[in-house]
Formats: C-alpha cells, sequence, structure tokens
C-alpha cells in the first residue's frame, strides 16, 4: 500500500541503532546450557573414535561436525540475504544434528529474517523443548511472538529471558508489550529502570517516547520527546517525532505539531516526514496552496515515492492547479510498484479523471474513471481512504490508520536482526573453502562407516554429498560407485566408475561394473562399447554374461550376443534361470519361437520358476492369441501372485476382451501393490470412463498425468471425462497438453501409447 508509505519511517531508521540487538544473530555471544562444539573440534573426535574403532560414536561426531559446517555456511549465506540457500542449509544443519539447539535456533533466525514468522515460531518452540532455559531463545521467541501480534505470549517469552540474563533489547520489547497490552505500570517501571542504568540521554528519551507514541499512549509519548528536546536541542528527527506525536493527538494540536515540524526543518532541511505532515495540517485546514508546497517539497525530497506525487497532486486539485494535479498524479501511477494496492491505485485514477473531466478532456477522464472502477471491483474496498476525507474529512480514520502504519513500522525497524558476516570479504572465498573441504571429509567418512556395515544406500548418499562438497576426495570415486553399484543405484554408480576407469582403464571389474550399470540403465549401445574389449575375458557368470549379450544385440551385433548366450547354454544347460534369460533375449528381439523354446526349457527343469509362464503369456499376447495369453498369465500368478507385472498385463487382455469388470477388479490389485504405476492409474480411469463412472475415471487419470506428465495419451482420455462433467475449460487445457505432447513426441514415437 503505497499511500501510507512516508508515515514515520524516516525517523524510525535514526532512532533503530540505537537499540542493542542481541539473541537474533547467528553469532550471539549469550551462552546457551549447553555449548555445541565446533565443527572442527566435533570433526577431531570423530577421527579420534574411528581410529579407535567405536564406530557408532565417531559417526555421531561426524554428524555434529556437519551440523557444524553446515550451520556456518548457512549463517553466511543469511547474512549476504541469500535467504532460500541460507535456510536450506541450516534446515540441514537441523537434519544433520537434530540435538543440536545453536542450528535451530540460527534456522529460526533465517526464517524470522525472511519475515516467516510462522515456520520461526515452529522452529523455535522445537529449540526450547530442547532447551528451556536458554536465554536467547527465550528473547528470539519474544521477538517472533511480537512480531505476529501475539502480545501476551511475547511478555512471557521475554520475562522468562530477561529472568536469565538481563538485557536492554528484552527489556525494551517487553516493555513494548506490556503497552500493547494495555500495561502502562510495568512498562513503566522498565522505562524507569532504563533510565536509572544510564546517564541522562537524549536518545534513551527518544526510543521511550516512540514506544508510548506507537502503542497509543501520546501523552506519555510527548513528555519523553520534550526531555529528549531538552538535553539535545539540535538532535535531528526528535523534533519532527514530537511533532508527529502533536498531529495525531488532533487538530487541537496542529498548532504546536507545526511548531515542531518547523523547527525540524531548520536542523534537518529538506526533512521529507516534516513536509509531508506539514502539507497534511495544512490540507486539513483546507490552505489548498500551502499543501501545494510542501507536498512539492516532498516530491523533490523523495522522487521515487508515488505518495508523494498522490499527495501533491491532491493539493494540486483542490487548489485549482488542474495540469499540475494531473501531472503529478500520472507520475504517482508510473513509480508506483505494480504489485501496489489496487485501492490506492483507484484512488490515483479517480483524481486523475475528475481533474480530466474539469479540463474537458472527456474522453481521458472516463477511461480514468473505468480503470478506478476496475481496480475497485465495482465497490470501493472496505477500509480504503476516500478523497474528500484525504483532503478536507474525518481525521480519526486517518490518524488511526498512521498509528497503525508507524507500529508496523516500529517493529520492523526495531526488531529487525542484521547478521552481518563476521568474516571480512577477503577471506570469505577462504573460509568458505575450508568449511567445504571439512564437509566433504566427514560425508566421505560416514559413507565408509556406513559401508562398512553394508548400509550401502547410505553410504552412497554420503559418499555423493561428499562429492558436492570436495570431488578430490582420495578413493573418493572407489568407494562411491561400489556403494552405489551394490545398492543397486546403477545410475548414479555410472560417473564415478566412468571416472575410474578412465584412470584404469586395464581394470576389468571396473569395465564389468561400468558394463552392468549402463545395462541397468537401458544405456545399451554404451553398455555394449564397455564390455566389447573384454568379451573373451567376461567370467562365467550367466547374468553378466546376459547382459553383455543383450547390450550387443540391442546395440545391432547379434552375431556377439548370440555368442555369449550360447556359452551361457554351454555352462547353465541344467539351469532354468539360464534359460528363461536367454528366452528373455530372444523376447526382446521379438524372436518369439526360440523365445517359446527356452521358457519351456526353463518351466521343464522348474515349473515354479518365477516369470516363465508371464513371458510365455506376453508371446502369446504378442501373437495376438488371448486366450492362451490369459491361460499363460494366470498359471503365473498360480506360482506368484502378487506378480504387478502378470496381474497388470492380464488386466489388460481382459480390456481387449471387454471383459471389463475382471479388469478392473486386477487393476485395483494392481495399484494396491504398486500405487506409483501410472499406467494402470490409466488404464483403470479409462476403464471407469466407458463404464460411465466419471469421478472415479477423474480421479485414476488425473494421478496418471501427475505421475507420467510427458505422456500425452493420459491427457486426452482426462479432456474426455472433464467435458462429461461439464468441467470445460479443464477439458479445453488437457486438450491442449494432449496435442503439444503429441506433436512433441510424434517424430520420436509415433506409436506412443500405454505399457503392455
Amino acid at each position: 500500500m503505497f499511500r501510507t508509505r512516508i508515515r514515520v519511517k524516516l525517523c524510525l531508521w535514526v532512532w533503530c541503532g540505537l537499540l542493542p540487538v542481541s539473541g537474533t544473530h547467528a553469532q550471539d555471544k549469550s551462552k546457551a546450557p549447553s555449548e555445541a562444539p565446533s565443527p572442527e573440534e566435533a570433526f577431531q573426535s570423530a577421527e579420534t573414535f574411528q581410529v579407535a574403532g567405536d564406530y557408532e560414536k565417531a559417526a555421531a561426531a561426524y554428524r555434529e561436525a556437519v551440523s557444524g559446517a553446515l550451520q556456518q555456511l548457512g549463517n553466511l549465506r543469511v547474512s549476504h540475504k541469500e535467504f532460500a540457500e541460507g535456510i536450506d542449509l541450516l534446515a540441514r544443519a537441523v537434519q544433520a544434528a537434530p540435538a543440536r539447539v545453536t542450528a535451530r535456533v540460527d534456522l529460526t533466525i533465517a526464517h524470522f529474517e525472511a519475515r516467516d514468522f510462522d515456520k520461526a515460531k515452529t522452529e523455535i518452540e522445537t529449540a526450547l523443548q530442547k532447551e528451556p532455559g536458554n536465554a536467547s531463545a527465550l528473547n528470539l521467541a519474544g521477538k517472533i511472538y511480537f512480531m505476529k501480534g501475539d502480545f501476551g505470549a511475547a511478555a512471557n517469552r521475554l520475562e522468562s529471558a530477561l529472568r536469565l540474563q538481563p538485557d536492554f533489547d528484552t527489556g525494551y520489547l517487553l516493555a513494548l508489550a506490556d503497552l500493547e497490552l494495555k500495561n502502562p505500570v510495568p512498562a513503566g517501571v522498565i522505562f524507569d529502570e532504563m533510565q536509572a542504568s544510564s546517564l541522562p540521554s537524549a536518545s534513551m528519551h527518544v526510543l521511550i517516547g516512540l514506544a508510548y507514541r506507537e502503542t497509543g499512549y501520546l501523552d506519555q509519548a510527548a513528555i519523553h520527546f520534550a526531555k529528549a528536546i531538552e538535553l539535545e536541542p539540535k538532535k535531528p528527527r526528535v523534533h519532527s517525532s514530537f511533532g508527529l506525536t502533536y498531529f495525531l493527538q488532533g487538530p487541537q494540536s496542529y498548532a504546536n505539531a507545526r511548531e515542531q515540524f518547523m523547527a525540524e526543518l531548520s536542523i534537518t532541511p529538506n526533512d521529507s516526514n516534516s513536509c509531508y505532515y506539514l502539507g497534511m495540517i495544512a490540507a486539513r485546514e483546507a490552505k489548498a496552496d500551502e499543501a501545494e508546497k510542501w507536498f512539492e517539497q516532498l516530491a523533490s525530497a523523495l522522487p521515487d515515492d508515488p505518495d508523494a506525487y498522490f499527495r501533491l497532486g491532491q493539493a494540486s486539485f483542490n487548489a485549482g492547479h488542474l495540469e499540475k494535479a494531473v501531472a503529478a498524479l500520472k507520475k504517482s501511477l508510473a513509480v508506483a510498484p505494480h504489485s501496489g494496492d489496487d485501492a490506492d491505485a483507484a484512488e490515483a485514477h479517480e483524481l486523475l479523471g475528475k481533474a480530466q473531466e474539469k479540463l474537458g478532456r472527456h474522453a481521458e477522464a472516463e477511461s480514468e474513471l473505468a480503470r478506478a472502477k476496475q481496480l475497485r471491483g465495482e465497490q470501493p474496498e472496505p477500509g480504503s481512504r476516500q478523497i474528500p476525507d484525504a483532503i478536507s474529512g474525518s481525521e480519526s480514520v486517518e490518524a488511526a490508520s498512521l498509528s497503525r502504519s508507524g507500529q508496523q513500522e516500529l517493529r520492523s525497524m526495531l526488531l529487525h536482526a542484521p547478521q552481518e558476516s563476521e568474516i571480512p570479504g577477503t577471506q570469505e572465498a577462504e573460509f568458505v573453502a575450508r568449511v567445504s573441504a571439512l564437509l566433504g571429509e566427514a560425508y566421505h567418512n560416514l559413507g565408509v562407516i556406513d559401508a562398512r556395515a553394508s548400509r550401502y544406500a547410505n553410504a552412497e548418499e554420503q559418499f555423493a554429498e561428499a562429492a558436492t562438497w570436495n570431488p578430490r576426495i582420495e578413493k573418493l570415486d572407489r568407494n562411491w560407485g561400489l556403494a552405489a553399484f551394490r545398492a543397486e543405484r546403477y545410475e548414479h554408480a555410472i560417473g564415478p566408475i566412468e571416472r575410474l576407469l578412465r584412470q584404469s582403464p586395464k581394470d576389468n571389474n571396473l569395465r564389468q561394473m561400468l558394463g552392468l550399470s549402463y545395462y541397468m540403465t537401458d544405456q545399451f549401445a554404451k553398455s555394449a562399447e564397455t564390455f566389447r574389449p573384454i568379451l573373451n575375458d567376461l567370467p562365467d557368470n550367466p547374468g553378466l554374461l546376459y547382459a553383455a549379450g543383450v547390450a550387443l544385440v540391442r546395440s545391432g551385433d547379434s552375431a556377439a550376443g548370440g555368442r555369449l548366450f550360447k556359452r551361457m547354454l554351454e555352462h547353465g544347460a541344467n539351469s532354468p534361470e539360464v534359460h528363461l534369460m536367454v528366452g528373455q533375449a530372444y523376447y526382446g528381439q521379438s524372436q518369439f519361437p526360440e523365445a517359446l523354446l527356452e521358457f519351456e526349457r526353463a518351466l521343464d527343469l522348474n515349473s515354479n520358476l518365477a516369470e516363465a509362464h508371464y513371458f510365455i503369456g506376453m508371446v502369446y499376447f504378442k501373437q495376438g492369441k488371448l486366450d492362451q495369453a490369459v491361460q499363460e498369465l494366470n498359471a503365473e500368478l498360480s506360482v506368484n501372485s502378487q506378480s504387478v507385472p502378470a496381474m497388470y498385463q492380464l488386466a489388460y487382455v481382459h480390456l481387449e476382451q471387454r471383459q471389463t469388470e475382471e479388469a478392473i477388479r486386477l487393476l485395483n490389485a494392481v495399484l494396491a501393490e504398486k500405487p506409483s504405476y501410472g499406467d494402470a492409474h490409466y488404464q483403470l480411469g479409462k476403464a471407469l470412463l466407458d463404464k460411465g463412472e466419471t469421478q472415479g475415471a477423474i480421479q485414476h487419470l488425473e494421478t496418471a498425468t501427475q505421475l507420467q506428465p510427458a505422456q500425452s495419451y493420459g491427457y486426452y482420455q482426462l479432456s474426455l471425462a472433464y467435458r462429461r462433467v461439464g468441467r470445460v475449460e479443464d477439458a479445453d487445457k488437457a486438450l491442449r497438453t494432449y496435442q503439444q505432447l503429441k506433436e512433441k513426441n510424434s517424430p520420436k514415437n509415433s506409436g506412443e501409447g500405454p505399457s503392455k
């Protein structure tokens, strides 16, 4: 809202620096009940435990080191106002060591600085559950509740903090909370104690005056501003603050207010706050020419403030200087932020329209008035000031809005917690590099501990984190690649193993691992090229031979692949698993007779072999023999009742046979086992739509498009379902998405459709 921006801003800028800040610095000097170790201390402890073989304690200490290091880097980002990055790092610090209260307090501060008071409240209350006697946390909690307007809770927390650690900042905020709660007596006691503990000071009286004024105790505020002037008559901004206090008392005090604002201008020429209120007083006293003079001076002092030009436009309009009014109002709209208050912009457009009308510019006037009406949504915004009131109407609404605006400004300015980096700019890069190196080593050692305990998935995550902070750690790629491979996270294993193989191209074990990782991620050409130099040296491992053979066949070298399959059969003629794998290879190349032969040999050796009946059913499905496919898929479910592929494919065949009810039953069973199966949601949604159960169809089709946003077919069915229930706009949007995706995918995949 740009109409209330000037208000009491400038005087607060001066006085806010007088209030010592404590409890809202990441590097707060006050001691918490438990002091967290530094990252370096925690890391050294971890190394000692690791050498001694106490891996549990070592891991805990490494996590403490990680938490402390992330905390330091997060605080550094917050000090640069990079809140998103800082909050992410601090949240990770808390996650690494949840018991580290200092990290949670710093995360609270980051949310506080970003003005996300709800999240700040959640974090600080969690911190206080762990350490109820942490004075810094209590102080910060008081600030948060104050900013949220919960003055009772703020007072409670601040009183607790003050008992633990007497502090000027805490006492002043507690007094403010008491005043907000209309408890002036305890606030007065605090202010008396502040004054008694220091030499007479104009600055102290100004702070107390601000507190009284912005909580509605104008007489007490006037007393303290007067004392400040008595102690230091030429102190900048004091007369202006005193003048605003008189202004808020109403028309009976305008003469005194004018005297103080004029005194301020003699000390601080062109003080915008004084110019503003002198203009407001003149406007209220119907002295349009005088108001225009002050607002011209204001606009000169604040050339980018839309409110200054709006007030000038009002004054010029009332003085009959219509061209000046038009120019000022246009300037006000031009410099206003695009996200500004619509009600304020509506006022400017309305007054501009009236000025244009008086000048005989009827088309322009009509346009401006229409824009004002549009911004107001046919009716004026509740609480927005109407133009007659702003010029000569009731001052009570204006005074109230001024007071509340000043109060909000006081909160923002006095509770602002500037987090300046304690690291000189020239040393910051060195500091970040040092902390990053420690983080890398700590994560790496955590990964080693996890891998030692066969927790390969956890180890892989730790090694990946280590690589983001310090990729030059010795043995990191080897440890990372092995952990990822053993955790079957083949897509993560590829990078580190690639780098290792470039360094040691003759290491056959690395080459086998990389070839398998490519194969498991469907990168068959790369897998084939990786295996090719060692085809004759591959061990007689059926799984390895199968992967290499399939990769070769899928990349166009059927002869080399066939030789590997033959070798598999030579060494595994009596192994049903080998025949199953060879059959799968033939199936993948659409060599269905050969595939059927291998699958049947596998079943001869083991009639309960999982997946054999499934693949036979798939061969029959590909050949269009649906009844035989059903028989084989049911046979698969008789030996492997939870087989999701078999249930899904059987449901698909039943849909082809128009046996919708049985298909729906099977698809529900599929989703009970695998809720994230996008194609199952699609087929179920499509089947329900065919049955006329449109709402259920929409639910599953929406889920399908969320799980598979790049597949076009789901959007087409969804558009049909939306249209059936009258959601035309949603239907059109889904259809547009379908057309866009179809066009995008058609050159690469003209046969796009759900998996079968």
